[in-house]
């Protein structure tokens, strides 16, 4: 049977309550005070708490906008630095090319052949880069290389070589080769995808295109011309080889403009991010800074406010314990 009366248990339920009620309050004023964010916003800001809720929105929808952006600025400038390293010296090995066969200078063409070579070998390492894991330059098959090996390449060229009787018709088949859709450079070299990469999302409704890939006339230009120049430089035998390798000479300076021309459109779109980058930080200001008016907490009010809690709490403890000792025989000592 019960030590205590009805009245004195009204008593001690109400503390309890009480005391659970306190502590729950002194938890809210804990994590306010280490978050410096009002706990409870609906109870804090009534009829007003859905306009947070949609600001909170409005952050996030930004912040991921410039992660957005982020990205795509960091593919679109690693895309520059592979599309310089396959263009790099290319006009001057051009002009070097033209100089030997004017002077009829074989140890200058070989080693014009030897550094188209190593060319070669950069620009198709560079047009298969790859950021965060992505193709660049493979358009729409980001999980695939944008191109086969340098050697694949130039033993195609060689079988070219090979079955051309003169420079025309070896000028014909390179350009079979490489610039029709049953050639060579589409069924065997250019292994990304059909379509362009995904465009990216900067702005409400602003979508940026920051990419380029392998097989624009650009590259193939750029390959196949190096690429001549490498098999050219072998084939001493070959009967228009000065022929060959001076309209190789001149299509490497044109292909150098064409790749700058690349260059200049993802130029264009890495100022359009930048761009945006900025006006993203300034919506994100402008919705933090209201969103923190309405939600933030004072942290030293929120200590102030928790170490009052939690003494009213240890004297709401203390007088719990007392009545739930009541009994007649304690009362009568």
């Amino acid at each position: 049977m019960s030590g205590y009366g009805f009245p004195t248990l009204l008593q001690y339920s109400r503390l309890t309550n009480a005391a659970a009620d306190l502590k729950s309050r002194a938890e809210q004023a804990r994590t306010e005070m280490v978050t410096g964010r009002i706990a409870d916003l609906k109870a804090e800001l009534g009829g007003k708490v859905g306009d947070v809720h949609l600001l909170s929105k409005a952050i996030s929808d930004v912040t991921a906008r410039q992660d957005a952006a982020t990205r795509a600025l960091g593919r679109a400038q690693a895309s520059q630095t592979a599309l310089t390293l396959a263009e790099d010296g290319i006009v001057t090995m051009g002009a070097d090319i033209l100089s030997a066969i004017g002077q009829n200078h074989e140890p200058s063409i070989n080693i014009a052949g030897a550094k188209a070579k190593l060319q070669l070998d950069a620009a198709m390492s560079a047009f298969n880069t790859r950021y965060e894991g992505r193709s660049l330059f493979a358009g729409d098959a980001a999980d695939l290389p944008a191109l086969a090996d340098a050697e694949t390449l130039l033993t195609d060229i060689r079988a070219i070589f090979a079955g051309a009787a003169d420079n025309a018709q070896l000028q014909t088949d390179l350009d079979f080769y490489f610039n029709d859709p049953a050639g060579g450079f589409e069924t065997t070299i250019y292994t990304g995808g059909t379509g362009d990469a995904a465009r990216t999302e900067i702005a409400d409704g602003e979508l940026v295109d920051y990419s380029a890939k392998a097989d624009e006339q650009a590259v193939r230009d750029l390959l196949r011309h190096l690429a001549t120049v490498v098999v050219a430089d072998e084939q001493t035998g070959f009967v228009d080889r000065k022929e060959a390798l001076s309209t190789a000479a001149g299509g490497l300076i044109q292909a150098s403009s064409d790749i700058i021309a690349v260059r200049a459109r993802i130029g264009a779109s890495e100022e359009r991010i930048a761009a945006a980058q900025t006006r993203l930080e300034a919506e994100e200001t402008a919705y933090s800074l209201t969103y923190n008016q309405h939600t933030a907490r004072d942290p030293y009010e929120a200590a102030t406010r928790m170490q009052q809690l939690e003494s009213q709490l240890d004297a709401s403890y203390i007088v719990t314990s007392r009545i739930s000792r009541l009994s007649l025989a304690n009362y009568l000592r």
